[in-house]
């Protein structure tokens, strides 16, 4: 009875939820015209409503190789709960001149790196950046790290020169850092970040299809190189560091990447495993980013940086979501906050996936109830497994089992059924 009921609040959020957000974001509204949906009366209302990852890089190539700003405003408008009327880019020449304008209204637009061949944009307000950065500290809180100013603070990266991600690095610093921290890098960071993700889409498509000119190609060859060397004067920099504090605690935020990057820059240094003996904590989230790295590449960066589970916030999320799925120090499996309704779908993404027992695979989706500045229904690339009962540690909710993979990495078509569907909605919104 306690499980029907639980059942029921949660397509009663749903509801609540999606009604509210269906008077807000116009392609939401077409979508549920479309479909007949009016309410939710169960978790399968939903969804048809789940819009999938590839819908927030649905905008055409061609109107950020032109500069068609105004068209990208109508476009991130259709996506958003806040018209873009209000934002001028009568001066923009480039990706990061319109995301600069964007910020400037109040539209604190989240972006992927676009190294998959194309950038996605997703709109976020105010409250989506506060609830995000304290999820964060509550995700600390509940692993045992509350803040506390007593840590020296290495964000290791990988620096974007970002608005939301410099704000979470300097949550992090203003958090729990100590008055005498080491210092960090000073180096001038790189400028550009998206209109420099924005060359390197289109120099791989000129590239792939035999149309880039050989000067074009040296100087795109010539920058990269120069990004790359300064990212690694900064893990020098932070390797040097390390060694001088070696016996103070330390804590470090970066994706893995980039910290194993440190790690062999501090063997290369002359440390070995029990070397540095602070009481070292970490805070990490993310994949490999397309890196081919050792199979034990975390046992390596634990060993030598003197880190353990119970100093590890590791976390499952992506950027479509304000909040974490902390990982389990004691399970290795990751929660699943009251905040974030979980679905696991066949691999199209058109139905639920079917059970065995307690255990469900299939393509990860979502809602966080918590999302503002947009809808919050997404249906992600990733394929999962979840365990529906609690979790062995005896914390109450589903998990989602450590063995996550994108469905691109398997080799496989990531293909999800109303994507071309999604689009086209979008380009009738539009007028593209």
């Amino acid at each position: 009875m306690a499980e029907a009921t639980l059942q029921d609040d949660v397509v009663a959020t749903l509801d609540a939820y999606f009604r509210e957000r269906r008077e807000q974001v116009p392609v939401l509204a077409q979508r549920a015209e479309d479909q007949g949906i009016t309410e939710i009366r169960s978790r399968e209302d939903m969804i048809p409503l789940l819009f999938p990852h590839t819908t927030y890089k649905s905008y055409p190539d061609t109107l950020i190789a032109k500069g068609r700003w105004e068209q990208m405003n109508r476009w991130l408008g259709s996506l958003s709960t806040r018209r873009l009327d209000d934002v001028d880019v009568s001066e923009v020449t480039d990706v990061d001149g319109w995301i600069a304008a964007l910020e400037k209204a109040g539209h604190m637009v989240s972006s992927s790196s676009g190294t998959s061949g194309k950038g996605s944009f997703l709109n976020k307000s105010q409250r989506d950046i506060d609830v995000n950065k304290q999820n964060l500290l509550d995700c600390f809180t509940a692993l045992g790290l509350p803040p506390e100013n007593r840590w020296h603070v290495i964000p290791v990266g990988p620096e974007t020169g970002q608005t939301q991600h410099n704000g979470v690095r300097d949550l992090i610093i203003d958090s729990f850092s100590r008055p005498d921290a080491l210092p960090l890098f000073d180096g001038a960071p790189a400028e550009g970040f998206h209109r420099y993700m924005a060359r390197l889409s289109a120099m791989r498509r000129a590239m792939a299809d035999g149309t880039a000119a050989p000067d074009d190609i040296a100087r795109f060859e010539a920058e990269s190189a120069e990004r790359a060397a300064q990212q690694d004067r900064r893990l020098h920099h932070f390797a040097d560091e390390i060694i001088a504090h070696r016996s103070e605690d330390i804590l470090f935020s970066s994706q893995f990447p980039q910290l194993f990057r440190l790690c062999e820059i501090l063997r290369e240094k002359g440390i070995q495993d029990g070397d540095i003996t602070g009481s070292n904590a970490l805070t990490s989230g993310g994949g490999l980013k397309g890196t081919n790295l050792p199979a034990d590449y975390q046992e390596q960066i634990y060993r030598i940086l003197n880190i353990v589970p119970e100093r590890f916030l590791h976390y499952y999320s992506m950027q479509e979501l304000n909040n974490r799925m902390f990982k389990c120090p004691e399970e290795g499996r990751y929660h699943v906050p009251a905040e974030i309704v979980l679905f696991v779908l066949t691999k199209d993404g058109s139905a639920l996936a079917e059970p065995d027992g307690n255990l469900v695979e299939g393509r990860a989706a979502f809602v966080d109830t918590t999302v503002d500045g947009r809808w919050g229904g997404t249906i992600s690339g990733d394929r999962i497994t979840v365990d529906l009962g609690p979790c062995p540690c005896g914390r109450a909710g589903e998990t989602v089992m450590p063995n996550i993979v994108r469905y691109s990495d398997l080799g496989d078509d990531d293909k999800i059924t109303c994507a071309g569907t999604m689009d086209a909605y979008v380009r009738g919104l539009t007028g593209e």
